[in-house]
């Protein structure tokens, strides 16, 4: 049913993030989506990848700002069109993977709620969890984004989030998308994104009555 609501779609995955950097996506409006990506390290920056990263938590660990070697990356939704970093407005959802003292690999998958509103009196949190990942699978995720809900189905639904936010400023015109990697040594490339624009299900419904 959700996929009848898409109204625009645009293809958006080829893009190298280096570490560090975050990468806007032009759209026409942004508080509306169907998000779908798929984002891979690169080989060589796990390879060298040795020290092991064993206390990291989504809830406790930072957030979004919290960097490791191999994470944080992923979007950047009903961010502030306008600006990005410091202060500005934005909805962090992420994978960070870290290598346990076994040598293998573990991915979490979080919402960073902490930088989704200037307000003061409400609550926001970072939510997530590890996301089983098959070897040699790349790192999917699908975003539904409605105004003040995201919605995140990581690994085709091995685990799920959801956040209620407030911005008060990445609305409607201000609101945008950014692809970021905050990892301090990984490329990032996000090998396939699909962003779909959405109408509300009311207009469809006035539409179909008439």
């Amino acid at each position: 049913e959700v996929e009848t609501l898409r109204t625009n779609s645009t293809d958006l995955g080829g893009v190298t993030n280096d570490h560090g950097s975050v990468f806007p996506l032009s759209l026409h409006r942004a508080t509306q989506l169907d998000i779908e990506a798929t984002f891979r390290l690169d080989p060589l920056d796990i390879t060298v990848t040795n020290e092991a990263d064993v206390g990291y938590n989504c809830s406790t660990s930072g957030g979004a700002a919290g960097r490791g070697m191999l994470g944080p990356f992923g979007l950047l939704v009903l961010a502030d069109a306008r600006r990005h970093g410091g202060d500005a407005e934005r909805t962090a959802v992420y994978f960070y993977v870290a290598r346990g003292l076994d040598g293998g690999l573990n991915t979490h998958f979080c919402h960073d709620e902490t930088r989704s509103s200037r307000a003061n009196d409400i609550v926001k949190r970072v939510v997530g969890h590890t996301v089983p990942v098959l070897n040699g699978e790349e790192l999917s995720v699908r975003v539904l984004v409605d105004h003040s809900i995201v919605e995140s189905f990581a690994m085709g639904g091995r685990l799920t989030a959801t956040s209620r936010v407030y911005p008060t400023e990445a609305i409607y015109a201000n609101a945008g998308v950014y692809l970021f990697n905050n990892a301090t040594s990984a490329r990032v490339t996000t090998t396939s994104l699909v962003v779909h624009e959405m109408d509300s299900s009311y207009n469809q419904a006035y539409m179909a009555s008439l």
